[in-house]
């Protein structure tokens, strides 16, 4: 919230625009690009908070149509919170449930990789499905303008939230060795930010608080608590694990990390990702005690990729789509289910079916855990 104030993603997307040269592909795949880096360390709900009014400001200074715009951020934010503990809400949840088996630093080792080979043939698709008539499209805008327009407000509270955020990454980063859960090392860096800044931005601040996304986890949590007391969760595990149970032992993590892999990615694309990824936890866990031969690292990776990448199959399949919907209907474009879906998924099968490939690699060398 306190980077944005400072005006900072504006003058980034302005400086991209100047380094395009006024190329409508080449702006594309460098916003896509920058979307992603946002999208690994700030998580991709709030990169799509900030980027998206910045995106639509810009197409409407170059006079270009926003919506593909919108729509492709919303699925490489998808792609790029991926390959991080802290870029996407399921893998904050599966990191604070797991930290005693995997790290921040596991999570950017296992599943970096894999969004770093994913991202080219998205952005392929993507190239493909708004074709020339899209990226053909003629800019012309007053770069000086554009400038003018979008200077840093404040380049000190930037020096400062720059620096705090970079030490938070930091800390993530040494967490094999600090041991700090990252909720703590986030509050910190939060309330160190607030002490440095004036009653302003202190307010400023706790204005822009999700205060309704909080709530939300709040009552998940409950739900998912009270659903596994009622044995439901229970259940669940106990059928997948009688299926798992069928195959043959040297084949069942394979096996369980593929049918694991895309259940999450069909099912996160109906069911919003993260309330998935909360049920989904204890019944891997369940899963490990329950048959013989099954690890949970490599289940956990395998519920990461389907539930991060299920997220771009439909527009209420990820917090970011809806987020993404919402503020482009507030600037008067309306991104329908149908339009989402028509390139949602199919990128999200291509992209899960490289991770499924991946995820075979690199389980057959051994280096899932």
């Amino acid at each position: 919230a306190l980077l944005s104030r400072t005006g900072v993603f504006e003058w980034a997307a302005v400086r991209v625009f100047q380094a395009s040269g006024a190329n409508m592909w080449k702006l594309f795949w460098m916003l896509m690009i920058f979307d992603c880096i946002l999208s690994a360390f700030l998580d991709n709900v709030t990169t799509m908070l900030l980027l998206s009014p910045v995106v639509i400001s810009l197409c409407k200074a170059i006079d270009v149509q926003p919506k593909p715009m919108l729509i492709s951020l919303a699925l490489f934010g998808n792609i790029g919170g991926t390959a991080t503990m802290i870029g996407d809400p399921p893998n904050i949840i599966i990191g604070n449930a797991l930290s005693d088996y995997i790290t921040f630093m596991d999570f950017l080792v296992i599943l970096g990789p894999g969004v770093l080979i994913m991202f080219p043939f998205a952005l392929a698709f993507a190239r493909w499905y708004y074709g020339n008539e899209y990226f053909s499209t003629d800019i012309s805008c007053d770069i000086d303008k554009l400038k003018a327009n979008y200077p840093i407000r404040e380049p000190r509270l930037l020096i400062k939230a720059s620096a705090v955020l970079f030490a938070c990454i930091v800390m993530f980063f040494l967490h094999p060795v600090t041991h700090l859960d990252p909720a703590y090392i986030a509050c910190f860096g939060a309330c160190l930010l607030l002490l440095l800044c004036g009653h302003h931005e202190f307010e400023y601040a706790l204005e822009k608080v999700e205060w309704d996304s909080l709530l939300f986890f709040a009552g998940l949590f409950v739900f998912t608590e009270g659903v596994a007391e009622l044995g439901l969760l229970g259940e669940i595990a106990d059928l997948i694990s009688k299926l798992i149970k069928s195959i043959p032992k040297d084949a069942r993590q394979m096996s369980a990390n593929i049918i694991l892999h895309w259940v999450s990615a069909c099912v996160s694309a109906f069911v919003d990702n993260i309330p998935f990824t909360t049920t989904m936890i204890p019944v891997i866990k369940r899963m490990t005690e329950n048959v013989e031969g099954l690890k949970l690292e490599p289940l956990a990776w395998s519920l990461a990729f389907g539930a991060d990448l299920g997220g771009m199959g439909t527009l209420i399949g990820a917090s970011d789509n809806v987020v993404m919907a919402g503020i482009a209907q507030e600037a008067g474009y309306h991104v329908s289910f149908m339009e989402f879906f028509k390139i949602g998924w199919p990128m999200m099968c291509i992209c899960a079916s490289i991770s499924c490939v991946y995820m075979i690699i690199l389980e057959s060398a051994g280096a899932l855990g």
